[in-house]
């Protein structure tokens, strides 16, 4: 691996997920969308040649388009679409000879599969087009071991929100801060599929991330939505019992479920499942107390 032989030959450099643009600093492209960061000061002009001329046979002629679009938040979205969902998985064990059997099996798993973006060596992003709404959290909880038995992997997995082209924040913004969120967790050791929301309630504890920009996203959608607001409180007070909040809120109970099948559309978020419906009471909380 180059990287292995920049680090022996420049002890002092540094592996990143990210280009750093800082003066003083080379942020040298590698291969598996990582980058060698070196003081400039430190290298002599001759060092400097032999990192260029390592680094050249790495550099990706041309990064997946949507990786300039969600992840660098640069240029245009390569197609249009109205919504996505993105499913972020990190291997923390792997054999190379089943990786890309893996990969193929992971796009053919999910109905409304884009792309798949790499954003590091263990790191890998699947797109979803989610314009007409499809859940996919079953299908992960239901062959996460077969999964890894089959390749002989070991993977922590979080299944992140839908978000809209239109937001109210950019969509780099919101995709940079749940994958900060899934970053912080599986450091902690942590493996297994889980949600958003799974991972949200989780650092609130923590205090280590901060989620604001996805907080104000989905409390100005709660806001936006009919009834929403007033049927997550219903629900939170009913323990999720459709039933007695349909009756609480003079609702037909056809009508209130279509309500909660319209925010799931919208969100990924299922109001029915207490998690998700915790996720959604928080947000509200500053606007009835």
């Amino acid at each position: 691996m180059i990287a292995k032989e920049l680090l022996d030959w420049f002890p002092d450099g540094k592996i990143l997920d990210q280009p750093v643009d800082k003066e003083g600093y080379l942020s040298l492209p590698l291969s598996n969308y990582q980058w060698f960061l070196l003081e400039e000061a430190s290298l002599s002009e001759r060092e400097k040649q032999l990192v260029a001329l390592l680094t050249k046979q790495e550099q990706t002629i041309s990064l997946n388009p949507w990786y300039t679009y969600l992840i660098e938040g640069k240029g245009q979205a390569p197609q249009n679409f109205k919504k996505l969902q993105l499913v972020y998985c990190h291997l923390s064990y792997f054999q190379q000879e089943n990786l890309s059997s893996w990969l193929e099996m992971m796009r053919t798993l999910f109905p409304n599969y884009l792309t798949t973006i790499q954003v590091g060596a263990q790191d890998y992003i699947f797109v979803l087009q989610q314009d007409k709404y499809s859940s996919v959290r079953s299908i992960l909880t239901d062959t996460i071991e077969a999964v890894e038995y089959d390749f002989g992997v070991r993977l922590s997995i979080m299944l992140g929100q839908v978000w809209a082209q239109n937001a109210y924040q950019t969509l780099a913004d919101l995709i940079k801060a749940e994958r900060e969120l899934f970053k912080i967790w599986w450091r902690h050791g942590h493996q297994g599929v889980h949600t958003f929301s799974q991972l949200y309630l989780w650092s609130m504890g923590e205090r280590i991330v901060d989620l604001r920009v996805i907080k104000e996203y989905l409390h100005r959608m709660i806001v936006d939505q009919d009834q929403i607001q007033e049927i997550i409180l219903s629900l939170w007070e009913n323990s999720a019992v459709l039933t007695k909040t349909a009756q609480q809120l003079y609702l037909h109970r056809n009508s209130l479920q279509y309500k909660i099948d319209k925010w799931e559309e919208l969100t990924g978020l299922q109001l029915k499942e207490l998690t998700d419906l915790t996720l959604c009471y928080q947000l509200i909380l500053p606007d009835i107390i």
